[in-house]
């Protein structure tokens, strides 16, 4: 949960907010995902590997796109100040070249290229405070 505004310095590393260096701590998977970069706990990335081969299996996803996946994912491990190397390819996937944004998402990171994330949030009709508004209402919470 959270966002949060950080960079990535000139030596490609991203600081990770400290609240999700716990959970990162034992390693990380960082990779490709639609206009953004999803960062997985190691723990819990056999289940993102489990959704890609029942995708397969369903037919909803190609082998070629999973094996693209599996090729621009990396395996990453924070360093004592929770900076994660974001390799080249990656940043130039996401447009990571001037601010970025780090936000929970379900069970991972989502990092964002901050202009892509305003777009995004811009998109939602009636904004993104009315949107959770009625969710909440729609939802009973």
């Amino acid at each position: 949960m959270g966002s949060y505004e950080h960079s990535v310095d000139d030596k490609n590393r991203l600081v990770l907010p400290s609240t999700y260096r716990a959970r990162l701590a034992d390693g990380a998977y960082l990779g490709p995902l639609d206009a953004y970069l999803g960062l997985w706990p190691a723990a819990g990335f056999a289940a993102v590997i489990e959704r890609w081969e029942d995708g397969i299996g369903l037919g909803i996803v190609s082998e070629e796109a999973y094996d693209a996946f599996s090729a621009a994912t990396f395996e990453v491990q924070p360093d004592a100040q929770g900076r994660i190397v974001v390799p080249r390819s990656l940043r130039s996937f996401a447009h990571l070249n001037g601010p970025v944004m780090v936000v929970g998402a379900r069970q991972r990171v989502a990092v964002w290229a901050r202009d892509r994330w305003d777009r995004r949030m811009d998109s939602i009709p009636e904004g993104p405070d009315t949107a959770v508004r009625q969710a909440a209402r729609d939802l009973r919470l």
